[in-house]
């Protein structure tokens, strides 16, 4: 198959390039502020086939007031194991050799094409790894809601999902991210505008909607290339499948059935109770019960906006040290059980859900950083064959893990 011909080109920088020079540079409008991401331990020697967890969810239960029923009822430890393996995550850049060499030196550019473009791929990588540590291995990235009478326009069934979405991103859809099969044999639209405001969560894409056919509001909506067959997951199982909000199924999760213990295999689930600090206190609570620390809370925005005006009406003495901060991100203070709870905003953690954590029970494991330019032999670029140009491969081999699942909680927040 032939190669492509260079994404960026001369005309795709004319902006960039300088009539006259100007000491300034434009802003990277990309999200980058990612602390779970930032604060989750991290083991790069994920090599070898797989990473096993061990985990143990039941004592031995030979015991009793009487030394002969001791005896009788003697049982060992029950054991369980979360045998983990890698997704893949890969990110391309292309630059043709002309903009490269128009882009050098700040008197003719404010950027430099080939910098710009790799350092803004390597970020696209962190994005996508950042929403995947909240959401599920399904790929999923939103929800279609109504059917607009529009078909350029794609209406997003939750306003935050927008966030998932960026010009440029190739789409596809399915009724199922576990059974079935993809809308028209995987048929990808390309997205060609974002609206991020609340009262208008619409996805410009092309070509129109009505090219795939049978597409409806409830279907699920996925970059091309994350989902190819539903029930075979190609992406991290993220929080949404760790804790899940409903009790898990038998279904084998990394080889483990969590049906054996639905809270210590597969994490702990509250009710919302008339305030999300309410919520959180109880979460912290239920927590502790288990045996859990939890020390970091994760919200949207929104929901640490919503707390954050709860808290301003009876804050009362100083802040005290958090686990959050060595990592330099603004933090709100809740009281648990053993001590301070750390809320955070995330942009990547969804509306309506909370995420209770005790932080040194997970990790993202990996072969190497989990986001890097792929140099496997020492080459950091390549030559395009046929076209002046070069390309940059980017990318990572990853899982995320938890050693105790029974340790987190996750809460709605209203």
């Amino acid at each position: 198959m032939a190669e492509a011909t260079p994404a960026t080109t001369l005309t795709a920088w004319d902006d960039a390039l300088k009539q006259y020079y100007i000491d300034k540079k434009p802003i990277d409008v990309a999200y980058n502020d990612h602390p779970f991401l930032t604060m989750i331990p991290k083991n790069t020697r994920f090599r070898g086939k797989n990473m096993p967890l061990p985990i143990i969810y039941a004592r031995p239960q030979g015991r009793s007031a009487t030394f002969a029923t001791a005896q009788s009822n003697a049982t060992s430890s029950s054991l369980g194991e979360f045998l983990l393996t890698r997704v893949k995550n890969y990110g391309v850049v292309t630059v043709d050799g002309e903009t490269i060499e128009a882009s050098k030196g700040n008197e003719y550019a404010f950027l430099e094409a080939l910098t710009t473009e790799t350092d803004l791929g390597l970020k696209t990588l962190g994005d996508t790894l950042s929403r995947q540590m909240f959401r599920s291995q399904s790929g999923s990235i939103g929800v279609v809601g109504a059917t607009p009478a529009d078909t350029a326009v794609l209406d997003l069934a939750t306003d935050a999902d927008s966030l998932n979405f960026e010009v440029g991103m190739k789409i596809v859809f399915t009724d199922s991210t576990s059974t079935g099969s993809l809308r028209d044999s995987g048929e990808a639209l390309t997205v060609t505008s974002v609206s991020r405001m609340a009262a208008s969560n619409q996805i410009g894409v092309s070509p129109n909607l009505t090219t795939i056919s049978s597409v409806a509001s409830g279907d699920f909506v996925v970059p091309e290339g994350d989902l190819v067959t539903p029930g075979t997951y190609l992406v991290m199982a993220g929080l949404q499948d760790w804790i899940p909000a409903s009790a898990p199924s038998s279904a084998a999760f990394f080889g483990q059935d969590r049906t054996k213990d639905t809270t210590r295999l597969g994490g702990q689930r509250v009710a919302y109770d008339t305030s999300i600090k309410q919520t959180i206190i109880e979460a912290a609570a239920t927590t502790a019960r288990e045996g859990g620390k939890p020390d970091v809370c994760f919200l949207s925005f929104e929901d640490f906006a919503a707390l954050e005006i709860t808290l301003d009406a009876q804050v009362s003495g100083a802040r005290q040290p958090g686990p959050a901060q060595n990592f330099g991100f603004r933090t709100l203070q809740v009281y648990g059980p053993h001590g301070i709870i750390d809320v955070i905003a995330d942009k990547d953690c969804g509306t309506g859900t909370g995420y209770l954590i005790q932080l040194d029970t997970w990790a993202l494991y990996s072969i190497g950083n989990a986001v890097d330019i792929l140099s496997h032999d020492g080459n950091r670029m390549l030559r395009q064959n046929g076209y002046d140009g070069v390309e940059v491969r980017m990318g990572g081999y990853y899982q995320m893990g938890c050693r105790a699942p029974g340790y987190n909680c996750t809460f709605p927040t209203a």
